[in-house]
């Protein structure tokens, strides 16, 4: 009885000794993840030249297809 009450505990010492380094390892990838984040969008400012334009779009998710183009008339003007 002793025994086995003894190798609970030292069982819950393993797991939570194994919880804590699962997550110290977790809070360092999400440090690099952010380092990296942060590092290119420092880049993408220091890249950018006057009157420079950037255009970031979000796909819809629409069933539809967009394959029709739109037609702008153009009018020449004297």
């Amino acid at each position: 009885m002793f025994i086995r009450n003894l190798l609970l505990v030292f069982v819950a010492y393993l797991l939570i000794q194994f919880i804590g380094k699962v997550w110290k390892f977790r809070k360092v990838i999400l440090q690099q993840r952010d380092a990296i984040l942060n590092q290119t969008k420092e880049a993408e400012k220091a890249s950018r030249q006057e009157g420079e334009i950037h255009i970031k779009s979000k796909k819809s998710s629409s069933s539809k297809d967009m394959d029709e183009g739109t037609y702008i008339d153009y009018e020449e003007v004297d």
